[in-house]
């Protein structure tokens, strides 16, 4: 073979082939550059579909170890002709033969333009699942470089939707979105450009359930978290802001953390619940531009999902299609008059372990009118509750009362002092005592009176 001159077989507009980094587009170039610095120093690279293999010597000359595997014996031999490092094994094989490693053989993964090539990528994926904790990659992105059957060696290309999709069915957490506006771009965060570029943790293995939660759980994503945290935003969000500053991140406190709404534009959300059809959103927005409404949209055109909602619209391409009926049948009952409930009954539905809330404090102005939306959260916590799954949330939310005083918590005992001791694995003791002073007659009649006892947490 002359090693100056690529072999007819690589030529075939697929590949980048050049004897020198020089020759090779800008944006595959960059791709490599940005995973260089996402993967510490200490453990191998598995580079699939790695191609003549520049990559491979771009993560080596950074410092890192690397296995290149791709299944061109002519694109095999054109790189170790060309890109040889002594850190580098190039590979002629296929990609699913990486599945002969054994577990956390590296420290990560780079799939670079590749999965677009294969009808099926799954097992790969979930190859890759089991020899690496990390995985970086790249897909065409059919929201800006449609498809459209026009590309020879491409199956499809993917939305940002599509793509968690597929990540979140093999075991990966996606944890940064990136892109590349073109061929000649850099790697930039949370841009809709020609490529899609993610990085992704591996997820633990999807837990085993009983035959009939497995059915409920069908249509979700991913493995089913053991603990999920719901964001709203009330005010006892900034407990939930706090406590993941102190720990270091929000997956330090849970697996997943459930936005409503807008909250989602705020603070880092794994999946968000927007049942409010945006259709109708959307003409608020256009009465109010000015309006948070309007800015939730903004951002929600643009969110990589899953964003659930009663309807989904291709113009957000986030959106997913709350699985009511499978939910209704779940639960036993339609009774959903707040997205904050559906977020729980979701939870409920696939499966969790424990429920957290913060910022579901219902703190609207008219305190009286919100007790039909804590209420119905409150019923679909008491389904969990009945289905041995842990709730929390914290002391200064509506939620069961726990801003308000133990003696309006627990209705009755006007003539009685209450104190509680045990808890936890013990046993509750309570112990009574009888009070001396007796309520008067117009202090009785105020405990009856919603507009005396407005929620603690709405200010005046």
């Amino acid at each position: 073979m002359n090693i100056h001159t690529a072999p007819v077989e690589l030529a075939n507009g697929e590949r980048q082939v050049a004897s020198t980094l020089e020759g090779i587009r800008r944006d595959h170039v960059a791709r490599y550059e940005f995973a260089a610095k996402q993967v510490s120093k200490r453990g191998s690279i598995v580079d699939l579909a790695c191609g003549v293999g520049y990559g491979c010597a771009i993560l080596a000359d950074a410092g890192h170890s690397v296995v290149g595997i791709d299944r061109s014996q002519a694109a095999i031999d054109y790189g170790k002709a060309h890109f040889r490092r002594g850190k580098v094994a190039l590979l002629a094989a296929d990609v699913m033969d990486v599945a002969g490693y054994t577990d956390n053989a590296f420290a990560a993964a780079v799939c670079f333009e590749t999965i677009e090539h294969l009808a099926d990528p799954l097992p790969m994926l979930k190859a890759l699942h089991a020899v690496a904790p990390k995985l970086i990659a790249s897909v065409p992105n059919e929201a800006v470089f449609p498809h459209r059957g026009r590309i020879l060696h491409h199956h499809r290309h993917y939305t940002r939707a599509e793509f968690a999709e597929l990540l979140e069915s093999a075991g990966w957490r996606i944890t940064g979105w990136f892109g590349q506006a073109g061929p000649e771009s850099e790697v930039e965060p949370d841009i809709e450009g020609r490529t899609i570029v993610v990085t992704a943790a591996r997820e633990g293995k999807r837990k085993s359930i009983a035959p009939k939660a497995a059915a409920a759980t069908a249509e979700h994503a991913g493995p089913v978290p053991d603990h999920v945290l719901i964001l709203g935003l009330g005010p006892s969000l900034e407990g939930y802001v706090d406590m993941a500053k102190r720990l270091g991140g929000r997956h330090a406190f849970c697996d997943e953390v459930w936005g409503i709404n807008a909250v989602a534009g705020v603070v880092q959300c794994d999946r968000v619940f927007h049942m409010d059809d945006v259709r109708i959103q959307e003409i608020r927005a256009a009465a109010r531009p000015e309006s948070n409404i309007a800015r939730m949209l903004d951002w929600m055109r643009r969110h990589p999902g899953p964003i659930y909602t009663s309807r989904p619209h291709p113009d957000y391409p986030g959106t997913v299609a709350f699985p009511l009926e499978a939910v209704i049948n779940s639960c036993g009952i339609a009774y959903f008059n707040s997205t904050a409930a559906y977020a729980v009954a979701y939870a409920v539905h696939i499966g969790v372990k424990q429920i957290s809330l913060f910022g579901c404090d219902f703190t609207y102005a008219k305190a009286h009118d919100a007790e039909k939306g804590r209420g119905c959260v409150e019923f679909h916590l008491g389904i969990a509750k009945a289905r041995a799954i842990e709730i929390g949330f914290p002391s200064n939310t509506s939620l069961m009362d726990a801003a308000a005083p133990i003696e309006e918590r627990i209705y009755g005992y006007d003539t009685l002092t209450l104190s509680f001791d045990g808890g936890g694995d013990e046993p509750i003791k309570v112990t009574m005592t009888p009070r001396e002073a007796l309520p008067t007659a117009d202090e009785i009649e105020a405990r009856y009176d919603h507009a005396k006892h407005p929620n603690p947490l709405v200010k005046s």
